[in-house]
């Protein structure tokens, strides 16, 4: 399907605060139907590779597709949405949004996904790569500092081995291009402003939007918030404090039998391994890992009980039966997860979009310190969690252009709505904080669980004050704290 030209779609100046949110020019795009969701339809845009240089970078092919508002006469705009990561499509995650939003919502807006560069549908074509890791110390005390620097050392291979295959692209995928797309595409699709749901990641290309383009957002929606001071030092930094309080949170409600079992294997975990008949070795750091991703959504939380309770009878059980029989149950329910020190798929569209946006590249011996921190709350696999962040960029040059920060509060036509749990351990409560105070008026909807993602996931009390400020750009009056 042929692209649209971007030479008439270049970014005119911001509207001004007395215009309306109506169609200003007939679409530009070529829409056909294409079946990520019922009803929809699909297009592409060409846009420059380097919005820097918009004449003489060459194009990338965007793609983009939509959901036609149910009611047109109903039409308020277009609702557009990025899903995370980096490197979550949008488009092929367009059906289950659609299942999540209420029926007026979709009576009234266009849903639009649009995939980021180097994501899904949209050019260029990243190549993934594969990366061995190194085996940290199954058991005994651990030095973080000889271990922070192992693990660097290996990730500094592995990020030079794909970068000399990627460097072409690297510099061009970052969020400051991503959002001149958004404006490429709300343009083309003649429209003044948009409504934008940002989730997880998406909330960084959110604030990254209204900072470019302060009057070409309607309403914003922002879903699970990444801070926006933030940097890769600072995400390190907030493992040693939001897995243990999303570990928390989950087992307190599981109940004191799930807790003290996990206290109880914890310890042990440091002493001993388990091995399952089928070779499965279930170690403090297989274990700390599931704990540390299943936390992060109240749907994990029941897989996180199951585990706890195999890896404890796998440890303490009355007989040589029953410990193997447990440790079976382990292995399973670890199955899908991917134990540290074995090979893994690196994912340079998360990499490359982090590394640009944020330039900073802690040392090995500032994340041992942090991870040593994490560990002594939390255990090895909050300590593990600290370097995965903090590594990510490591061995690699600064590249691409860097997010500003928001260091002084951005004054909005509508300001945002901002929508967090308050045990979130993949964009912490703290981060929700920092976001409202960066937007004059914000207005934030809190969760007193940890489920990451909250708009038509959870409860009846966040999802009200999101649907009214969505259709009617009006905030609650004032925080809205929802239980579990």
């Amino acid at each position: 399907m042929a692209g649209a030209s971007i030479a008439a779609l270049i970014p005119a100046l911001p509207a001004t605060a007395h215009e309306s949110d109506a169609l200003v020019t007939p679409a530009a795009l070529s829409w056909s139907a294409c079946s990520y969701a019922w009803g929809a339809q699909c297009a592409s845009l060409d846009v420059p590779r380097d919005w820097a240089k918009p004449n003489s970078s060459g194009t990338y092919r965007i793609s983009i597709a939509r959901v036609p508002a149910s009611k047109p006469s109903k039409r308020i705009g277009t609702l557009m949405f990025n899903p995370g990561g980096p490197g979550s499509g949008a488009v092929s995650n367009l059906s289950w949004v659609m299942s999540l939003l209420p029926a007026r919502i979709k009576k009234r807006f266009d849903i639009v996904a649009v995939d980021p560069r180097g994501v899904g549908g949209s050019q260029p074509w990243i190549r993934s790569c594969s990366a061995p890791q190194p085996t940290p110390p199954a058991t005994g005390e651990i030095d973080w500092m000889a271990w922070s620097r192992t693990f660097m050392t290996a990730n500094k291979r592995a990020n030079k081995t794909c970068f000399d295959v990627n460097e072409a692209y690297a510099g061009t995928v970052g969020t400051w291009q991503i959002v001149h797309d958004l404006d490429a595409v709300r343009d083309a699709l003649g429209e003044k402003r948009i409504t934008f749901w940002g989730m997880s990641y998406g909330s960084t290309v959110g604030r990254a939007y209204v900072q470019e383009f302060p009057n070409r957002v309607r309403a914003l929606l922002l879903d699970g918030v990444i801070s926006p001071v933030s940097g890769i030092e600072a995400w390190a930094e907030e493992h040693t404090y939001d897995d243990e309080l999303a570990i928390d949170i989950m087992l307190r409600r599981l109940g004191s039998t799930y807790a003290d079992a996990y206290e109880r294997i914890s310890a042990e975990l440091d002493r001993r391994t388990v091995t399952a008949q089928n070779g499965t070795v279930i170690t403090r750091w297989t274990f700390g890992r599931a704990l540390v991703a299943w936390s992060s959504f109240h749907t994990t939380w029941g897989s996180a009980g199951s585990l706890i309770l195999a890896v404890r009878d796998a440890l303490f059980a009355g007989t040589p039966s029953a410990r193997s029989a447990a440790a079976s149950r382990a292995a399973s329910a670890l199955s899908g997860t991917r134990p540290t020190g074995q090979s893994s798929t690196l994912s340079p569209q998360w990499t490359y979009v982090n590394c640009s946006d944020f330039p900073d590249r802690p040392t090995a011996r500032t994340l041992a310190a942090l991870a040593e921190k994490g560990a002594r709350t939390g255990g090895a696999g909050v300590g593990m969690a600290v370097l995965r962040e903090g590594a990510q960029c490591a061995g690699l040059p600064k590249f691409g252009r860097p997010l500003e920060p928001m260091t002084s509060p951005l004054r909005l036509r509508n300001p945002p709505i901002i929508v967090n749990a308050r045990g979130d351990n993949r964009t912490p409560w703290t981060a929700a904080l920092e976001a409202q105070q960066a937007f004059t008026g914000s207005q934030i909807v809190g969760y007193a669980g940890t489920h990451h993602i909250l708009y038509g996931r959870r409860t009846a009390c966040i999802d009200r004050p999101i649907t009214r400020y969505l259709l009617h750009k009006k905030l609650p009056s004032s925080q809205v704290d929802c239980p579990i």
